[in-house]
């Protein structure tokens, strides 16, 4: 009797493991998502802006310049340093365009600048200075004089910050107008005139 019993609960345990799913146990905590189609993932979390502001101390620029005169316009080239981190700060640049010939001029001047962009993307900037300028044109006998005028500046700004990690790099159009401030006896008598710049630069 106590056979029968035995071999009676052995069949029926193996009845029992025949039924059940094949494969590894469930691990504790996991729950299997439904066989039906109303399961749906999670949704991801939606893109998020990952542009940092990285101000620099010191930032040096370079590119073409154009100046923009009454009658004509001339081609050069131009460099700026700009110190200063967040709002304010000071810039030093030069601007030489055909210098050498009777049209040529090189620029030096120093400016204050104020930027209504600072930790965006955008950097809107308006700038205010002085400086000197080398007037070079041709006198009555033929030759090449060089007059040394000083000059006040106006300086707007826009600046894109450039999307390259750990680095402020910067892309920017200038309009600087200036205007003869100060004048030697033997200088020309010379208007103001605009520089038309395209600047890349990189800070430090």
């Amino acid at each position: 009797m106590k056979i029968g019993l035995i071999v009676a609960a052995v069949l029926l345990s193996n009845s029992t493991l025949a039924q059940a799913e094949p494969g590894f146990a469930t691990p504790p905590g996991y729950s299997r998502p439904p066989d039906d189609d109303s399961y749906r993932a999670p949704p991801e979390p939606p893109p998020t802006d990952e542009f940092e502001a990285r101000e620099s101390d010191l930032r040096i620029s370079t590119g073409p310049v154009l100046r923009a005169l009454r009658d004509r316009a001339d081609g050069g080239f131009g460099a700026a340093i700009d110190i200063g981190r967040g709002a304010a700060g000071v810039r030093v640049s030069g601007n030489w365009l055909r210098v050498g010939s009777d049209r040529g001029l090189a620029q030096y001047d120093g400016q204050l600048w104020l930027d209504f962009g600072n930790g965006e993307r955008w950097h809107p900037i308006v700038a205010a200075g002085a400086g000197f300028a080398h007037v070079e044109q041709t006198n009555a006998a033929g030759a090449l004089h060089d007059s040394t005028i000083g000059i006040g500046s106006l300086r707007g700004t826009l600046e894109y910050v450039l999307p390259i990690r750990e680095a402020d790099a910067r892309a920017g159009i200038d309009v600087e107008g200036a205007l003869p401030a100060i004048r030697g006896n033997d200088a020309p008598n010379v208007d103001g005139w605009v520089l038309i710049s395209a600047r890349v630069g990189v800070g430090f």
